[in-house]
């Protein structure tokens, strides 16, 4: 067996570490720009979202962790998480 290397972007927060390469997606509709998602993520740090034209956007995707902790905060589900991967190339696994 051989072994391979691979590299992948990680990050560092509430002492864990996470892969990089998923983006938070709002669904429209269900957000009420309740703020819980925003307020959450500011306190733990990336601070992804805004409110834009009455909704949470993620203005800072980049800077998302992919901890998932906004979409557990959405009282109405309107988070999901998205890889940022091309479906048809997606990078090997870790």
């Amino acid at each position: 067996m051989s072994a391979n290397k691979i590299e992948v972007e990680t990050v560092e927060a509430y002492g864990r570490t996470f892969v990089k390469g998923n983006v938070p997606e709002i669904n429209t509709i269900r957000c009420m720009a309740c703020r819980q998602c925003l307020n959450l993520c500011k306190k733990l740090g990336p601070n992804v979202y805004d409110i834009v034209d009455g909704v949470a956007k993620p203005v800072r995707a980049e800077d998302c962790i992919g901890d998932g902790a906004c979409m557990l905060a959405c009282p109405t589900k309107a988070i999901f998480l998205m890889s940022k991967y091309d479906p048809t190339s997606p990078p090997q696994a870790v």
